[in-house]
């Protein structure tokens, strides 16, 4: 017995988390060579593979006696495998797939054998055509054995949709995913953060990108309760933390650094309203600063093993920027880069079946379209390293400035500071936001989709305004809201 093999059994009864999962990667006793190896593997598969019970390698022994199936080399065997610690997830799928292969290689030769015996014979008892066909089917049998999940006809789909449909209760599951509450439009749109989907967000400089992201990040894992991978190449974590501290505060980052906001009445007031919102998905946050190391394999593998140690087969993941994820190869074409990068992520959404999230930065040619000048807007063929993002994402997003909006507020602003209502040296500086759902997957609305948002600069913050309609040119009502709704949360001072 070779040191793979003892550590996969390990793992498998050790722990219950990489039993399930060596289970879905196809763990069974044919995978195995000894016949001790396969009693062990057999026992643990039939009474602990549907089971939440760990396996007690202390009664083991005596459980396989019962069953009249050990020997003193089983019994060594276990004693060899209670010293074994259990491997990393990321170790035990690649363990898996080498005793995958060895099996193959296993039975490619036998079926060599076969084949050479059929010739050396002169005198056939099997015709060849049966022969054949007897061949054809032992190689699909190792080709079922080498993929990683099983191929089930459609039957077994409409089996478990239509028991699914049966267990309903009368309420109505309005989403498909994790929600990102308060951000109920984007929730309601998208039908929350779906597993196996692959978000892009593009958009020009200084919209409010990162902030969305961060927010979103912090609405997943304190509505989910799932770890959340943050990767960026553009902020160090201490950056990112004050970004969702402010969110959550209400106190601009530069104050959180600069003042102590414990002794001043009002900022205190919202540190401690704040600190214990943090305080409620802090466990499941991880803030990651990108280096040149971190391709996409040890992004795979940082998910991997943070999936192993909450216990869950629930993550995801979001990246700031995707142009910005280092490859193996050193394209010399940024477009290149970007469809590998881009591809990757869609594969790895996939095969993790989680969200994955990824900013993406215009070109000067997208970033001119996001202008006031401009009678065009940028979509995400306007992304750095050309559009072929848009192909691989389920869902693709583009933000940019509403001008028109902005300009709106600033002015009724204004007329409120020249009639003595607002106070002129309390002005927060601010824009309006227009999120166009350019394309969405399975999407739960028809039509275009255009989601405003409120950006508030200093705080870092954006509170959804509602959703956009292209065809109303009045507007006043809408930015009457967006005015009160700032004089009621302190962002404009009241002089009456």
């Amino acid at each position: 017995m070779d040191d793979i093999t003892k550590k996969v059994i390990s793992s498998a009864m050790k722990d219950r988390f990489l039993l399930s999962r060596a289970i879905a990667e196809g763990l069974s006793k044919d995978l195995f060579e000894s016949q001790e190896e396969k009693i062990i593997v057999d026992y643990v598969l039939k009474n602990y593979s549907k089971s939440e019970l760990f396996v007690d390698v202390g009664l083991l022994k005596e459980a396989i006696t019962e069953e009249g199936m050990f020997t003193p080399k089983v019994g060594e065997l276990i004693d060899e495998i209670a010293n074994e610690e259990p491997l990393s997830l990321e170790l035990l799928l690649s363990y898996m797939d080498v005793l995958k292969r060895k099996y193959a290689e296993k039975e490619f030769l036998s079926i060599g054998k076969k084949i050479e015996s059929y010739v050396e014979l002169k005198a056939h008892k099997e015709n060849i055509m049966d022969f054949a066909g007897n061949l054809i089917g032992e190689l699909r049998g190792i080709v079922q054995g080498r993929v990683k999940r099983r191929l089930d006809p459609m039957r077994f789909n409409l089996i478990v949709f239509t028991a699914e449909l049966e267990s309903r209760t009368g309420e109505e599951n309005l989403i498909l995913g994790y929600s990102m509450e308060p951000f109920t439009l984007l929730t309601e749109s998208l039908s929350g953060a779906r597993q196996g989907f692959y978000y892009s967000l593009a958009g020009a400089p200084r919209r409010g990108k990162t902030n969305l992201m961060l927010k979103t990040a912090s609405a997943i894992a304190d509505n989910a309760h799932i770890p959340i991978l943050y990767y960026s190449w553009e902020q160090t974590a201490r950056v990112l933390f004050l970004r969702i501290l402010s969110q959550q505060t209400f106190i601009p980052p530069y104050i959180l650094e600069t003042k102590n906001v414990l002794n001043d009445p009002t900022f205190s007031k919202r540190y401690d309203k704040g600190y214990v919102k943090v305080e409620s998905f802090m466990n499941y946050v991880y803030l990651i600063e990108g280096r040149r190391e971190d391709t996409m394999n040890r992004i795979r593998s940082h998910a991997l093993s943070i999936m192993q140690e909450a216990r869950t087969d629930k993550v995801a993941i979001f990246v700031d920027y995707l142009q910005k994820i280092p490859t193996s190869i050193l394209y010399q074409d940024l477009a290149q880069q970007v469809d590998e990068v881009s591809g990757g992520l869609a594969s790895l959404s996939l095969e993790l079946n989680c969200p994955i999230f990824a900013i993406s930065s215009f070109d000067k040619e997208g970033s001119k379209l996001d202008s006031e000048e401009s009678l065009q807007r940028p979509t995400m063929f306007n992304s750095t390293g050309g559009g072929d993002i848009e192909y691989d994402a389920d869902v693709a997003m583009v933000i940019i400035k509403d001008f028109k909006d902005t300009n709106t507020l600033y002015e009724k602003i204004m007329n409120s500071t020249r009639e003595g209502r607002v106070d002129p040296n309390r002005i927060p500086h601010f824009d309006i936001l227009n999120l166009y759902i350019d394309k969405n997957r399975d999407a739960p609305f028809g039509g275009n989709i255009i989601i405003q948002y409120l950006f508030l600069i200093e705080d870092n913050n954006l509170v959804e305004i509602g959703y956009k309609d292209i065809a109303q040119d009045r507007t006043y009502a809408k930015i009457s809201r967006v005015f009160d709704w700032m004089l009621e949360n302190g962002y404009l001072v009241n002089m009456r």
